[in-house]
């Protein structure tokens, strides 16, 4: 089963099909936060769009997303109202009823005094309702086949009609019994704002750290229903593990410790560094010795990075930052270099370059603030100087963009 979802009129793209899928995962998300039960459980396609677990009993939830500014109010003559009772009764015969309930959660609102409005509350009488949607279904029926005798095209009420057929089906009692355990939860905040619910729910943790913790734990969570898809793991994800999670993400966040994970490591032998690293070198007149180093240096960093990025959701972000903290710090010393040697001979402004580049790898990391706050490894600093060399943010010749290019 599958939510619907649909960026305009009409559209059905592949595009729709994965927001609509998303918006499944983070609806889950969502619930297992927000629960207080211990219990409290979420699986995705599995009996329904998301089955939530609360206290013993199976919550199935259809949801029906849309992205449209103006959503069509849901009627009792609503497409989405029909598939959705399909969907449900098709699952009958493999539930307990009594341990069951079922919730249709669109962004589509529901009309004042609509016909459909008992079911906001699971409490308020079902009656009155159970006779419209007989009446309905067969009028839907009834068009259907009187069309058909008479030969029309198209068909009218193609899309309701299997589930139309499917709640005549029923018997009356069973009819009743599932209506009674059937709520409708309309308006609901579409993708774009349903992130800012999960980070919103986080009242645990302070408001500076929610959007960090809700943005690491999303991407902790797709990774879990990745997983409970491929059989790496149960099919449910329990609110004990999130609850786990969180603890171990607030924990990172107070101490931000971070490993030095190639403070003793080296290059591989096949390892091919930049080219640009030697060619910005080169136009100092550094040593070969100080290249091997940097290249050295540079491995070291971007395989630190790389690390750090796969593990944490919020690295790419942080070492972006970061790195435009080095560009500015280089940007100090080396513009008013630059500007001092406009006139001078080529040696000398080879010699000024030259001590940049020693600044960056000798004296950089003691001077410049350091990563986190328990980082003293002076490798990251240096090698990162080298990696923004390669990209050609920073260099050490005082006219290193003007030398340097068209050369890749």
């Amino acid at each position: 089963m599958s939510s619907a979802t649909t960026v305009g009129s009409g559209s059905h793209s592949a595009v729709d099909a994965a927001l609509g899928f998303y918006y499944q995962s983070l609806y889950g998300l969502l619930a297992i936060v927000k629960a207080t039960e211990d219990d409290a459980a979420v699986c995705l396609e599995r009996l329904d769009d998301v089955e939530i677990v609360l206290n013993g009993r199976s919550l199935l939830v259809q949801l029906k997303h849309s992205l449209s500014k103006k959503p069509a109010a849901v009627s009792v003559a609503s497409v989405a109202l029909w598939k959705t009772l399909r969907a449900w009764i098709e699952v009958l015969p493999k539930v307990s009823l009594d341990d069951m309930r079922f919730q249709l959660v669109t962004v589509a609102p529901l009309a004042t005094g609509s016909v459909l409005s008992p079911l906001l509350d699971e409490m308020t009488s079902r009656a009155g309702l159970l006779s419209v949607l007989e009446t309905e279904a067969h009028r839907v029926v009834n068009e259907h086949a009187e069309a058909k005798k008479n030969g029309r095209s198209p068909l009218p009420h193609v899309e309701r009609l299997p589930g139309c057929l499917a709640y005549l089906a029923l018997s009356n009692a069973t009819r009743e019994k599932l209506l009674s355990r059937v709520t409708i939860q309309p308006a609901a905040n579409d993708i774009n704002k349903i992130q800012r619910d999960i980070t919103n729910a986080l009242r645990h943790f302070p408001p500076d750290q929610r959007d960090l913790i809700s943005q690491r734990l999303m991407e902790w969570w797709d990774l879990q229903i990745v997983y409970s898809f491929c059989a790496k793991r149960e099919r449910f994800i329990t609110r004990l593990e999130v609850q786990e999670r969180l603890l171990e993400m607030a924990g990172e966040l107070a101490t931000d410790e971070l490993l030095a994970d190639y403070r003793f490591e080296v290059p591989p032998d096949d390892h091919s560094p930049p080219s640009m690293i030697a060619t910005q070198l080169q136009l100092v007149n550094c040593t070969s010795f100080e290249i091997r180093s940097a290249q050295r240096e540079e491995w070291k960093a971007r395989s630190q990075r790389h690390k750090w990025m796969k593990e944490r959701a919020d690295m790419a972000a942080r070492i972006h930052r970061y790195d435009e903290y080095l560009v500015l710090e280089w940007g100090d010393r080396h513009g008013p270099m630059a500007e001092e040697h406009q006139s001078a001979t080529e040696d000398e402004k080879q010699a000024a370059g030259l001590e940049i580049f020693r600044w960056s790898f000798k004296q950089a990391h003691q001077e410049v603030d350091p990563f986190a706050k328990n980082w003293s490894a002076s490798y990251y600093v240096r090698g990162s100087y080298q990696v923004l060399a390669v990209e050609k943010s920073v260099g050490w010749h005082p006219d290193f963009v003007t030398l340097l290019k068209g050369i890749a």
